[in-house]
Parts: structure tokens; C-alpha cells; sequence
């Protein structure tokens, strides 16, 4: 049974590191500053560092905040890590960024409303907190955004600013989109490490080492959301980049101190909305068939996750 978990957690470690490294270089790389070999390898690196110093708070909210610490023996660890993994893995293959903490959670809550104990306030406070750190990133965002395009006399000055500083531009994206990554380290390795350490599989510190080099791995899994990111919902300039970076990755960060498991994929994918909106409208960006097809696979998908877990939950746990 520990091999399967581990087996299970690492394969799921790989499958979140996908959608994560579109949410951290596909600004960059749809900026066509750096290539996917590259940002892979600095992703791994950057993710793995943020994963060692802050991982630990959201590890243990996972472990033991959203359902009875008791509840998380080896077997249900199994099948959380079983229904996350799969959902992520579905959205992959989909070509669509899925959050990690969303699928994660969902799998948690299936195997709580098995046992009929979940921790309501818990996870009434995280969505509170994913819905404010979202409008704010989303406002922040748009605001700059909104600002710096379409080009006019009051921002002219911005465009002449990167005209000249170009090159320098682009090192400040690689920069930021690493700062990016290394924020997703803080926050996503831990839906993997925190059923893994409540079900006493393994240590915190250990566990964010191993998973968090699964994790980083899934840079070069699955090419699909980081083409989706960057190239299909809409292009993004160097500016916009720099902009999306260090906002969503401070949020992250500010989340992973709070302990909270923050849905960044899905923040980011909404923040490339707001970009989108400014520049093409909302309505065009809304009638993007991309764009439709992301938004039902995160409404839909936790819904599937959470009913795969309490189903194996029956079958399974029942016995016991």
C-alpha cells in the first residue's frame, strides 16, 4: 500500500507541475522569450526552493483542516490522491490548466461527506479567501492593464520605455516568471505532501522534497496548458507579463504564509481573461471556444473528483 501511495502521489505531483508551469512561464513563454526546455528546468529549480521554505503551512492544512486528522488513514489517502490525480490528468489531456488545490480539495470533501465529518468554517474560510485573492488579483490586473493599453498620449511614455529597454524587458519576464514559480512551489506541492503526512506515509520535510522534484518534472510531462496559456486564449506582451507575474505570484505567497491551498492556475488563467477582455472585449474573449471549454472543465471537473471519491469511499472504507 505505501509504494501505490507513493506511486500515486508522484504521478500526481507530475500531473500538477503541468498546469503549474503554464501558470508560471507561459507568460514568458508566449511572449516567445524563452523556450519550453529552458523554462521547464528553471521551473523545476525555482519550484522545488519554494516548495522546501514554505511549503509546510499548506501541507498541514491539508492534513489535518478540512477533515478530522483521524480520517486520513493509508487507505483514504489512496483515494484522494486517486481522485485528484485523475482529475488533473483528464484536464491535461484536455489541453486546459486545472487547479491542484480545487481537485485536491474535492477529494478531501468526498471522503469527509462519506464519514459525514467535514470541517465546514475551514472550507467556507478557503473559498472566502480564493474568491477576495481572485477579484483582487483580477482588479489589480485589469486596472494596469487598462492603463498601459490601447496606446495614447497619457501612457506613450511606457511603449517609448520598452522600446528602449527591450532586451533588459525580457530578462525582468524570465525573472518574474521565476519568482512566479517559485510561489506555485510554496503553494500546490502540498496536495500532495499534506495526505501523505497526515496519513503518517512520510515526513513534511521529506515529502516536500521528493514531491516537490515530482512536481517541477511536470514541466516537461504535458505540453498542452502551457500552449493553452500562452498561445490560444490570447497572446501576451512583455509588459503584461511582468504584470501578471508579480501580482499572482505575491498573492500565492501571501496565501501559502496564511497556509492556505490557493487555486494559482486558475487565478492566472482568470487574469489572462481580464488581459483578454481589455484588449479583444469581454464579449469576444467569452465567445472563445477555449475559453468556454476552460471555465466548464472548472465548474464540472471538482464536481466529478468529489463523486469519484465518495463513490471509492463506499466501496473501499465501508468494508473497513
Amino acid at each position: 500500500m505505501e509504494i501505490a501511495a507513493f506511486i500515486i502521489a508522484a504521478f500526481f505531483a507530475v500531473n500538477m507541475g503541468a498546469p503549474s508551469f503554464a501558470g508560471s512561464f507561459a507568460t514568458a513563454y508566449g511572449s516567445k522569450v524563452i523556450n519550453r526546455k529552458k523554462a521547464g528546468f528553471l521551473f523545476l529549480i525555482c519550484a522545488l526552493a519554494g516548495a522546501l521554505l514554505l511549503g509546510g503551512e499548506v501541507s498541514k492544512t491539508l492534513s489535518k483542516g478540512i477533515i478530522p486528522a483521524e480520517l486520513i488513514t493509508r487507505q483514504s489517502t489512496l483515494i484522494i490522491l486517486f481522485s485528484a490525480t485523475l482529475s488533473l490528468f483528464v484536464a491535461n489531456l484536455m489541453h486546459i490548466p486545472q487547479s491542484t488545490s480545487l481537485s485536491t480539495l474535492a477529494s478531501l470533501w468526498g471522503v469527509g461527506l462519506f464519514h459525514s465529518q467535514i470541517n465546514a468554517g475551514k472550507i467556507y474560510f478557503l473559498l472566502a479567501c480564493w474568491v477576495i485573492l481572485t477579484i483582487i488579483s483580477f482588479t489589480v490586473i485589469y486596472w494596469i492593464t487598462r492603463y498601459m493599453y490601447p496606446p495614447k498620449r497619457r501612457n506613450f511614455w511606457i511603449y517609448e520605455k520598452v522600446v528602449q529597454h527591450r532586451e533588459r524587458l525580457k530578462k525582468i519576464v524570465i525573472l518574474t516568471s521565476c519568482y512566479q514559480a517559485f510561489a506555485q512551489g510554496t503553494n500546490n506541492v502540498a496536495n500532495a505532501v499534506g495526505p501523505l503526512f497526515g496519513a503518517g506515509f512520510i515526513g513534511l520535510a521529506e515529502g516536500l522534497l521528493v514531491m516537490g522534484f515530482f512536481f517541477g518534472g511536470g514541466a516537461f510531462g504535458f505540453s498542452g496548458p502551457i500552449k493553452t496559456s500562452g498561445e490560444k486564449i490570447v497572446p501576451l506582451g512583455l509588459l503584461t507579463a511582468t504584470v501578471i507575474n508579480v501580482v499572482i505570484g505575491t498573492i500565492t505567497i501571501i496565501a501559502s504564509k496564511m497556509g492556505v491551498p490557493f487555486p494559482t492556475v486558475i487565478v492566472y488563467t482568470v487574469s489572462i481573461f481580464a488581459i483578454g477582455g481589455i484588449k479583444d472585449g469581454m464579449d469576444v474573449m467569452f465567445e472563445n471556444p477555449v475559453t468556454r471549454k476552460t471555465l466548464f472543465t472548472w465548474v464540472i471537473n471538482p464536481v466529478i473528483t468529489l463523486g469519484v471519491s465518495f463513490l471509492l469511499a463506499n466501496i473501499f472504507l465501508a468494508k473497513i
